[in-house]
């Protein structure tokens, strides 16, 4: 009988734990506007303060002026893969990887953020995608698009969607 009223506390405080697990984990979900990355809006980028500078950057560039009520590129047509299946696993690492560091190494943020090599091989990627027409008279972009030798876009087109940092 012992034991059997251990196990029942043991149960209860397991259950108690997890409500609370999955009520902060809601909590901290809406407050951060979770739903909204589940979007392709620009504008569920600029729910951290330090995406400000880089949001008010993108809406004066060429890329957010709207055509049709939409803009010519959202942050994720430059900076995530065009396939559904790489979109879905970069956002995911993304946010995962955000996630961690705004709970857990607040003192150690840049004031912004800086692009990785995984990032910037995706928006190379992406500019050639969207302006293949334009880059194919300029350059071959099917040759050497990683390499270190190959002519970057943003190396002449820096301030294209947002000035700060790349």
């Amino acid at each position: 009988m012992e034991k059997d009223k251990k196990v029942s506390v043991f149960f209860t405080f397991f259950i108690i734990l997890l409500f609370v697990f999955f009520a902060l984990g809601f909590y901290t979900f809406y407050n951060a506007k979770g739903i909204s990355y589940f979007s392709d809006s620009s504008e569920a980028c600029n729910n951290c303060h330090i995406m400000n500078d880089v949001y008010a950057d993108y809406l004066k560039s060429s890329h957010s002026k709207k055509i049709a009520g939409q803009p010519r590129a959202s942050c994720g047509d430059c900076h995530l893969p065009h396939g559904f299946v790489d979109k879905w696993i970069a956002k995911a690492q993304s946010g995962v990887g955000h996630a961690y560091a705004f709970t857990f190494k607040l003192d150690e943020l840049p004031t912004n953020l800086s692009a990785n090599e995984k990032s910037k091989d995706i928006v190379q990627a992406n500019c050639i995608s969207c302006h293949y027409e334009m880059v194919s008279n300029v350059i071959n972009p099917t040759t050497n698009p990683h390499g270190d030798n190959s002519l970057k876009c943003v190396s002449c087109h820096q301030g294209v969607g947002h000035s700060r940092g790349f």
